[in-house]
């Protein structure tokens, strides 16, 4: 009996051993800043760095000064440039229209006509319109990447126009659509075309 009581004993100090709360613990998990100030009760993930939409082009710099034949526009915090191959007046003068490629990618470039509101047959200062269409082309895409429509406001104003050269230097900003029908805005645009 006393042998019974031994083992018994032992069964009921082992089921107590076995039956105690010895689960694992919560895990927690901390990513950047100060551990000291970490909430332990929640996983904190880090913020992310600002994304570039396009990778950068060594040869597109935003600090330089926009040069004769050349364009460049900002989005986000990605910078495109290229240089002006034709840039050409309507018959009336009224509108011209500019294109070129970009620096970084022969398949891609920009193509901008500009409607007037006056005709540009003398020396022109700070004339601003809406009246825009601006393309930035794709040529292995079936869609193009940014594409200006009238239902969103997007302005050039040109600096200067002297006739007697027929260089005109301006600047542009405004909505576009992208090719996947999203809505961006693209701003610190520049052009110095030489218009024929």
């Amino acid at each position: 009996m006393i042998q019974v009581k031994k083992y018994f004993v032992a069964f009921f100090f082992l089921c107590q051993l076995l039956l105690q709360d010895t689960g694992c613990q919560k895990e927690f998990t901390y990513y950047g800043g100060d551990s000291t100030n970490a909430q332990l009760d929640s996983v904190i993930v880090p913020p992310q760095p600002a994304v570039n939409d396009f990778p950068p082009c060594a040869l597109c710099n935003s600090a330089d000064t926009i040069s004769l034949l050349h364009w460049d526009f900002k989005k986000s915090n990605s910078f495109f440039c290229g240089v002006i191959n034709s840039a050409d007046f309507s018959a009336n003068r009224t509108a011209f229209t500019f294109f070129g490629p970009s620096a970084c990618s022969a398949d891609t470039g920009l193509v901008m006509t500009i409607y007037l509101p006056e005709a540009f047959d003398s020396d022109k200062f700070n004339i601003t319109t809406t009246s825009i269409d601006f393309l930035y082309y794709d040529r292995l895409g079936t869609k193009d990447i940014f594409l200006s429509l009238p239902e969103r406001l997007f302005t050039v104003n040109i600096a200067s126009y002297i006739y007697s050269t027929g260089i005109a230097t301006g600047t542009f900003r405004g909505f576009v659509f992208k090719a996947n029908g999203d809505t961006t805005f693209l701003d610190e645009g520049n052009f110095m075309a030489k218009l024929k």
